[in-house]
């Protein structure tokens, strides 16, 4: 099924548009998820507004990638109809990547304070690392339809889930056990729940290259 996203990139019709437009929006959800994780990951100040059209971007290409595949499928509706199934659902998640990091830049608006390190931040500061090496990994997936890396992206995601969830259960658990202020465990919470959901994204895209469509964004079935 991934197979045949890839041969569309041989061609020059609609559909194949819609799939370089894809890679192009994943790229862009990469940088917003950077710009916007720069006041937590390196204490550097960012432009939310520059945040803010980077993620425009992102929303138009789902708009021009949906129009091209309803063209696509308009002039030839019994070719390529899975790819095309394939691409729709891909996109949605990118456009929710976006849509979380923009997210961030707001929480960071309404902190606007230094962060004090601590246990908790420090083990998302590893997720985050995690994530941008699963945004590189899921491009090479997407782009190559490289099924081991789809792999590697979903292994790490469950990684990253159970760090997330027990900072999470530890800051309900025994509040203020790091002296953080109300604020931060607030802050530091919703950072890993936002984290949580922008790992489950790239999974859901990684698994795209790994599963047929009707278990995209689940673990792969054991054959064995």
């Amino acid at each position: 099924m991934f197979k045949r996203l890839l041969e569309l990139l041989k061609k020059e019709d609609l559909l194949h548009q819609a799939v370089t437009d894809a890679v192009e929006m994943l790229k862009l959800a990469k940088k917003i998820y950077q710009d916007a994780m720069a006041p937590f990951a390196e204490g550097r100040e960012i432009d939310p507004q520059q945040v803010y059209e980077v993620d425009q971007k992102i929303n138009q290409y789902e708009i021009e990638i949906r129009r091209k595949i309803l063209e696509h499928l308009s002039v030839s509706p019994q070719q390529d109809t899975t790819a095309a199934l394939v691409l729709t659902t891909i996109t949605v998640d990118i456009e929710r990547l976006g849509d979380y990091s923009k997210n961030f830049v707001e929480l960071w608006e309404l902190y606007n304070a230094p962060l004090q390190e601590n246990e908790y931040l420090n083990r998302l500061l590893e997720v985050h690392r995690r994530i941008l090496g699963m945004y590189d990994d899921t491009l090479e997936a997407f782009s190559e339809g490289n099924a081991e890396k789809g792999k590697q992206v979903m292994e790490t995601h469950i990684i990253n889930s159970k760090d997330c969830e027990e900072v999470i259960a530890a800051l309900i658990r025994t509040p203020g056990s790091c002296g953080m202020s109300p604020n931060q465990e607030v802050l530091i919470a919703l950072t890993a729940r936002y984290l949580k959901r922008i790992s489950a994204h790239l999974k859901n895209i990684a698994s795209s290259v790994v599963n047929p469509f009707d278990r995209i964004g689940y673990k792969p079935v054991d054959r064995t």
